[in-house]
């Protein structure tokens, strides 16, 4: 889950501006059913920057569990139509392309789902545009936490991000574990490796703050003491002072909350030379190719988390879709592959049921949103799952990987209990 971040300052005004938008709603009004005899669930992904292959593999296994599952839907004939997340002049995920994306989802009366975003933190432009519109979000890698739970470093999440809550309620959910299992395997990997004494890096990205302040407030159970936070300006080439402060402090690790950045895989160098012995630990959406490739003899002490289903392999569903992505495209698929293609077969699933459940056969996105937040799955290329109501899937699990060669190398996997 490569480089999962949108620009900070960029996302920060847009979530801040999206906060301040269509705080009500008037009352609900009788919702008519989707009589076109062809729907559309739209993807939204990035086709430039460090997400680009990770994308099309998401694209990929979302089209590949249409065309197994579908395109026929009872009644309807279902179409996927995928939208690109980045534009040339950022050359990565923009935050005024996915607005326009979601904006152009919620005008189309056949829209019946829509599947997005990727970077971590990107949903929070596009679930208040689509919530308007009642109409079903199912992001397959984006873990931020305040998207679904509330986060004092997110002023009035999650409510600010669902203008019709009253209304339509909950129009969100998510295949991949949110940032708060994240902070659980963070402080498994830490306590293992003896860390005692932390330092926490942020910025001013909303996801990253709430990630820490999670952290910080969970870290005295694992007996780390979180003994100085920094805050990270990208713009400056040094950052002395700040490693300064964390030496005095007597830090023996640091973790890096701050999200993908140009200068990341330099900062962690910049650590790895004033002490060699600090370990540096980064959630997923840090590690996209480029960090990785960058850092140097830091690498020796870099830790890192990412999404990892327990025990997939061995299961029929995984080997079978495995086997029929690479068949149909020529390659075998990432891990990330697998959250794409339940994002498609789930919302495929409650459409089904909605349909089922309607007594003319007729689907309502209402309906196909009540559904989803139903989805129990036995067993799939996930493994079993539910939705919750705050739509967040039950699953946890979460792969503890060191760095050598510029690729991320599996120590362990973690499964963590959720408090609530």
């Amino acid at each position: 889950m490569s480089g999962r971040a949108l620009p900070r300052l960029a996302l920060t005004l847009v979530v801040g501006a999206i906060g301040l938008a269509g705080c009500g709603g008037g009352g609900a009004q009788p919702e008519p059913r989707l009589r076109a005899t062809q729907l559309t669930i739209w993807s939204s992904v990035p086709e430039r920057g460090p997400l680009r292959d990770v994308a099309a593999d998401v694209l990929d296994a979302e089209r590949l569990a249409l065309a197994q599952d579908g395109p026929r839907v009872g009644r309807y004939r279902v179409q996927l139509v995928a939208l690109d997340a980045s534009t040339p002049g950022l050359g990565r995920s923009d935050p005024a392309q996915i607005s326009q994306n979601a904006r152009r989802a919620a005008s189309d009366p056949r829209t019946v789902a829509y599947l997005g975003e990727l970077a971590t933190g990107s949903s929070a432009i596009s679930i208040p545009l689509l919530n308007e519109a009642g109409i079903l979000q199912v992001s397959p890698l984006d873990t931020a936490m305040a998207l679904t739970t509330s986060s004092s470093a997110v002023a009035g999440s999650p409510e600010r991000y669902y203008p019709k809550l009253r209304d339509v309620g909950r129009t969100f959910a998510r295949v991949v574990p949110s940032d708060r299992s994240q902070v659980t395997a963070l402080l498994a990997a830490m306590q293992r490796d003896g860390v005692r004494r932390l330092a926490i890096l942020t910025d001013e990205d909303p996801s990253g703050r709430a990630l820490a302040v999670s952290l910080r407030a969970k870290a005295h159970t694992a007996g780390i003491a979180v003994v100085v936070r920094e805050e990270i300006d990208d713009h400056m080439t040094r950052h002395d002072d700040a490693i300064a402060r964390m030496r005095a402090a007597g830090a023996d690790a640091a973790l890096d909350a701050t999200g993908t950045r140009p200068g990341a895989a330099r900062l962690w160098r910049e650590l790895h030379g004033a002490d060699p012995l600090l370990q540096l630990y980064a959630p997923d959406e840090l590690a996209d190719a480029d960090f990785l490739a960058g850092l140097g003899r830091a690498a020796a002490v870099a830790h890192v988390t990412r999404p990892r289903p327990v025990g997939v392999n061995g299961m029929p569903a995984s080997w079978r879709f495995a086997r029929a992505f690479a068949r149909r495209y020529g390659r075998a698929p990432t891990p990330e592959a697998r959250y794409g293609y339940e994002a498609m077969r789930s919302v495929l699933d409650a459409v089904r049921r909605a349909e089922r459940d309607a007594a003319d056969g007729l689907v309502t996105r209402r309906a196909v949103v009540r559904a989803y937040f139903r989805t129990v799955e036995p067993g799939g290329v996930l493994g079993g799952y539910a939705i919750d109501r705050a739509g967040d899937t039950s699953l946890d699990d979460w792969g503890i990987y060191r760095v050598a060669g510029g690729a991320l190398r599996l120590e362990r996997t973690v499964s963590s209990s959720i408090e609530g």
